[in-house]
């Protein structure tokens, strides 16, 4: 599927906006949650591979890189997203470009071919044994 311009940036908007709603809610230690947010955790008693991406997020923007990492590597991926996705969106309408979109494209491309898909594969596996090492 070759997704547009106006659907993709968007898109990304809205979901590094509801991002940092969730690290927000999460992170007010006023309210009770009985829910983890991981539904795989929940029902099966078992950490999914991204269990502790919220944790990681977090450490990673308060600059604590080891922790983040234990935490779950993908929230360093996460986090970096979070930041430059809005603001490569801002610079590319003010100078009326699309090279996220490109850089979208690229990606999603390469992710489609067996050595890259393989290699994101193995790096999930791997990434969810580390969780399941650590968290059981």
């Amino acid at each position: 599927m070759n997704i547009s311009r106006g659907r993709l940036y968007p898109l990304l908007l809205l979901l590094t906006a509801c991002g940092y709603l969730w690290l927000y809610v999460s992170n007010d230690s006023s309210r009770d949650f009985y829910w983890n947010g991981c539904l795989t955790r929940y029902l099966f008693h078992i950490p999914c591979p991204s269990c502790g991406t919220t944790r990681a997020v977090q450490a990673f923007f308060h600059g604590e890189w080891m922790k983040s990492l234990y935490y779950n590597p993908l929230g360093i991926l996460m986090g970096t997203l979070m930041v430059i996705v809005p603001i490569w969106i801002v610079v590319d309408l003010l100078i009326g470009s699309s090279s996220l979109l490109k850089a979208y494209h690229i990606t999603e491309t390469k992710l489609q071919s067996w050595p890259y898909a393989l290699a994101g594969i193995l790096a999930i596996l791997i990434n969810w044994i580390w969780n399941l090492v650590k968290y059981t």
